[in-house]
């Protein structure tokens, strides 16, 4: 599997290495599939959690600024339409509906 390195930043690396398919199956495992449509879907919630990890320089980083660079490439792409950014509480609280779970089991 090859992919560039424009394709490997943000959403794009954490799908590239954690495929949809299998965080949808880890979220739905555990229970925590949503049963509405939400701003913050359990996947996307679940690459924010990875991002937290992995893109954030220091233990302070606002988890705005987080969840700007994940989906900065889908956003230069057009990608995102009418979609914004959340508010810090409600990532909060899709942390929260997401709990520690999935991810113990994803990995």
């Amino acid at each position: 599997m090859s992919a560039d390195a424009g394709e490997l930043s943000g959403l794009g690396l954490l799908t590239w290495v954690y495929r949809p398919g299998l965080v949808d199956r880890v979220v739905a495992a555990c229970g925590r599939a949503e049963h509405r449509r939400r701003l913050l879907p359990a996947r996307l919630v679940v690459y924010f959690v990875l991002a937290l990890a992995l893109f954030s320089p220091a233990p302070l980083t606002p988890y705005l600024e987080v969840m700007r660079h994940l989906v900065e490439g889908l956003r230069s792409q057009g990608l995102l339409g009418e979609w914004r950014i959340p508010a810090k509480s409600s990532l909060f609280r899709a942390r929260q509906r997401l709990g520690s779970e999935p991810l113990q089991v994803l990995f």
